[in-house]
């Protein structure tokens, strides 16, 4: 089921959140008790994590993996546009990513298609490889954006 999946990736970002916060602060913020939130994030009877919850615990924990999920569960792909920066050296570090991650993308790629079978494990590996290759070139395309006239 894609709810249960959903909301265990939740509960590992709220407790292992990108930016250091602890689980308590994090459920403080998003105006939850701890006992309530963990309740949610372990689907406890009569306990369920609603969508706006979701999205605050995304955006006090800075971790987007539940998005990146959902967007590749509906064959999509989530990309985060913020552009740090306004100097022809941003440009060229994010051109520099670009081709960092795409030749990790072919090399995810190349490896999962030695054996001709490609694990869903794999699968995923590739979808996480392409992901970020694509989400390093609509940054450096949101860039040019910014420059434009």
């Amino acid at each position: 089921m894609v709810k249960s999946t959903l909301v265990t990736i939740c509960k590992s970002m709220a407790q292992n959140a990108p930016n250091g916060l602890r689980f308590e602060t994090i459920a403080r913020l998003v105006g939850k008790g701890n006992p309530a939130l963990y309740s949610e994030l372990s689907q406890q009877p009569g306990h369920k994590l609603g969508a706006e919850t979701m999205l605050q615990l995304m955006k006090t924990s800075d971790g987007r993996e539940p998005i990146h999920y959902m967007a590749r569960e509906l064959n999509g792909a989530f990309v985060e546009l913020s552009v740090n920066g306004n100097s022809m050296h941003c440009l060229t570090r994010g051109m520099a990513e670009c081709v960092k991650e795409f030749g990790e993308f072919i090399v995810q790629v190349a490896k999962s298609l030695e054996d001709g079978t490609i694990t869903r494990e794999e699968l995923e590996r590739i979808g996480t490889e392409g992901q970020e290759a694509l989400t390093a070139i609509l940054k450096v395309m949101e860039f040019a954006k910014r420059k434009s006239a």
